[in-house]
């Protein structure tokens, strides 16, 4: 079909007008200037300038020719086919699997599908937490980790761009668990006009009826000393065994025999239960680190066992410092940060005690276990007054600093002489003379630590790489909410830090106590690392160097390189996040190193695997990301390499664990009623298996694959219109000019 269309440059009218007009001009010039002349020339010269002057009107005009075209636009058909673990399940009439069920359905109906019309392309996919092609004879057994319904909903439609979608097809079980919401997918194909066909497969009771055991959230570590307890806590969830009882176990690496076992008992009604009272002694350093499981032991008719056992990797420290902070009944904000610092020093390691009553008699809230000689290296009394211990607790730990201990006093409320410690054994070891009359002072705007200028080198108060920097990172910390007095120096003191003016009274004093050493700070630290980035660092700064001062270890320092990981347990396809630290003897920050790091598979008998990761340096430490995306489940190791140009500077690595995801079979209930929803959303319908060959019937001489296309050709708008104007002018001009008329 052809046909012609005009878009003028104005209204018609205006435009007819300027026509005559123009016409009306040359035919008056060309009779004024050709009068008395003779011949079919001149009648020549006039066809053609009025032919030019025809074609500026067509122009103005701006005609164009469209020719309408039928064409086929190929159309498709999509069918999508869950091939995730859950379709394992085996709750589909007469006892069928889910995927045996659904597999038979969706092949006879693209078998169907194929026979609606001509021009119609029959697709076919099946998908976990990726899109791929569904062979008709492949027997393989479903498999995948996840259901990602939403993102390969999307996908599934994307691979057909230029070609129309007539619906989705969509078979399974509902259960996503991955990706962006179907829904929202659903809807952006209603835009589309493609609706989405659900048929659900599985039993929205499957859960209820099925009994399965599964251990959940191991929670070890990640690091203990030798000799000491590591508390090791889990989560048990049991589905149809309550009222019976569970054995669960916990296994060590290298241990053929359980280390721990615990009976647990499932009540009524209850399916989640926690496991604690789990302990692990470790009596020797070699290997550093272990493998720890919990385990349950496997019952008849369960539905996976699978995901009866966990685990994850704990580091045993061998030449680690043991601290005890006891800590009043107030100051809840000091004992927080301070906790904090202390446990990002892997060399250290820290036991909260929260004391409440004062100690009667010889009795109090702690054991004087805590107390004996050699238990803890470095204790920190925090806010306590002086009768919370007992009169021997007192006495045991002056002794335990005499013979090479350490021991640090904070500033509170009830410390120092405001805590009645004055008279007492542990003032005796103090570097300050306190006084019952000593108090505590919260000016408004707080009180601002100095350090001492002669103690600037102290290896305390070395927070920066200089003394200068040092100096300055100090006076960038906030003052401190308040302080306490301490009374008078004693000979043997070192003033550390004071407060400004000029009239400095003492803020930190340490000192020499036979073998060990003391220190008292007369306010709390906890502002400092709230204060800011700086701050935090310089918090945790401080607070290992003091505990390493009064253990004597100031010169010994931590390794050169370290290596931190941020989980020692991820799911297939998840995220490991790590970090790399170098310092040099005095515990100072080495830059600008080169790190060479990769993952490794760490056993033996599996595929192997091997993959190298770049680290970004960030402040005084490197990170790094590995993506579990590609790496079967098992143990792996990532190792550090640190070099400075061609020199290797030190080394480290750490263990870790790939574990397979069974989020699929956690609840293996179907969710028909998300099917539906899919479908609503989308314009579609969702139907029982055995309605979908009708469905088909119906689409029969619907899918409408022929379209009209329009393709316009313009005129006037070309090189041939141009060049035939420019002809008509030539030729016009060389008769007049033939002739004498110009």
């Amino acid at each position: 079909m052809v046909s012609v269309s005009f878009n003028p440059i104005g209204s018609w009218f205006i435009v007819a007008i300027v026509a005559l007009g123009v016409t009306a001009l040359t035919i008056w010039a060309y009779s004024y200037r050709l009068r008395g002349t003779t011949g079919y020339w001149r009648w020549l010269a006039l066809g053609l300038r009025l032919a030019a002057v025809l074609l500026c009107l067509i122009a103005a005009l701006r005609p164009s020719v469209v020719y309408q075209e039928k064409k086929k636009t190929p159309a498709s058909i999509i069918f999508i086919t869950d091939f995730s673990t859950s379709m394992k399940l085996t709750d589909e009439i007469r006892g069928q699997g889910r995927w045996e069920f659904a597999h038979k359905t969706m092949t006879l109906a693209r078998e169907k599908a194929k026979q609606l019309g001509e021009g119609l392309t029959v697709k076919s996919y099946r998908f976990d937490t990726t899109l791929r092609d569904d062979p008709i004879d492949d027997s393989a057994e479903p498999s995948g980790p996840e259901t990602a319904i939403g993102p390969n909903l999307l996908e599934a439609v994307s691979r057909e761009q230029g070609t129309r979608v007539a619906a989705v097809i969509l078979g399974s079980d509902g259960a996503n668990n991955s990706g962006v919401s179907p829904l929202i997918i659903a809807k952006q194909l209603r835009i589309q006009q493609i609706p989405i066909i659900t048929v659900p497969f599985g039993s929205e009771t499957a859960g209820a009826n099925s009994r399965d055991i599964a251990v959940r959230d191991l929670v070890a570590g990640p690091t203990v000393f030798v000799k000491n307890q590591l508390q090791v806590k889990g989560t048990l969830v049991a589905r149809g065994f309550a009222g019976q009882s569970l054995d669960v176990e916990m296994l060590v690496e290298g241990q053929p025999d359980p280390i721990a076992t615990q009976r647990i008992k499932v009540p009524e009604g209850v399916e989640v239960i926690p496991i604690t009272g789990l302990k692990y002694v470790p009596q020797n350093a070699s290997p550093a680190e272990r493998r720890i499981t919990l385990r349950v032991k496997p019952r008849e008719g369960e539905l996976i066992q699978s995901n009866n056992s966990v685990s994850t990797f704990i580091t045993v420290l061998k030449g680690g410092l043991n601290v005890l902070y006891i800590q009043g009944p107030h100051s809840p904000w000091e004992q927080k940060f301070l906790m904090r610092s202390i446990a990002t020093s892997p060399d250290i390691h820290a036991d909260l005690r929260i004391v409440k009553n004062p100690a009667r008699s010889n009795t109090g809230e702690l054991k004087d276990d805590d107390f004996a000689p050699s238990r803890y290296d470095v204790t920190i009394l925090g806010d306590l007054p002086a009768n919370f211990l007992s009169p021997a607790q007192n006495a045991l730990l002056a002794r335990g600093v005499e013979k090479g201990g350490g021991l640090m006093m904070l500033g509170g409320r009830s410390s120092f002489g405001a805590g009645d410690w004055a008279g007492t054994e542990v003032a005796r070891i103090l570097p300050v003379i306190m006084s019952p009359r000593d108090g505590q002072v919260e000016p408004e705007g707080g009180v601002k630590f100095v350090p001492n200028s002669k103690s600037l080198e102290n290896y305390i108060l070395q927070v920066g790489p200089n003394r200068a920097e040092s100096l300055r990172i100090w006076n960038a910390l906030p003052p401190l909410s308040g302080i306490n007095h301490l009374g008078r120096l004693k000979d043997n003191a070192l003033v550390l830090g004071q407060t400004n003016g000029d009239r400095p009274e003492p803020i930190m004093v340490g000192a020499d106590v036979g073998a060990g050493r003391a220190l008292a700070f007369a306010g709390e630290t906890w502002i400092w690392a709230r204060g800011s980035e700086e701050g935090l660092a310089a918090h945790r700064k401080f607070w290992r160097q003091v505990i390493f001062w009064l253990a004597h270890k100031e010169d010994k320092g931590e390794n050169e390189v370290k290596l931190k990981l941020d989980a020692r347990r991820i799911a297939a396809g998840q995220q490991l996040d790590f970090r790399v630290t170098a310092r040099d003897a005095k515990g100072e920050p080495l830059l600008g190193l080169k790190y060479e790091t990769t993952v490794e598979r760490d056993e033996s008998g599996g595929p192997k695997f091997m993959e190298k990761i770049d680290v970004f340096a960030k402040g005084e430490e490197s990170r790094g990301s590995f993506f579990a995306s590609q790496a079967p489940p098992g143990d792996y190791r990532v190792s550090v390499v640190a070099k400075q140009g061609d020199k290797e500077v030190g080394r480290d690595s750490s263990r870790f664990l790939i574990y397979a995801d069974d989020r699929e079979l956690e609840n293996p209930a179907a969710d028909r009623a998300l099917m539906r929803q899919i479908a609503e959303a989308s314009g579609g319908e969702s139907l029982a298996p055995e309605q979908l060959p009708k469905y088909l019937d119906t689409l029969k001489g619907k899918l409408f694959t022929e379209s009209y296309s329009q393709t316009e050709r313009k005129i006037w708008d070309n090189w041939p219109f141009l060049l035939l104007f420019a002809t008509l002018l030539t030729l016009e001009w060389w008769i007049r000019k033939k002739h004498g008329w110009v």
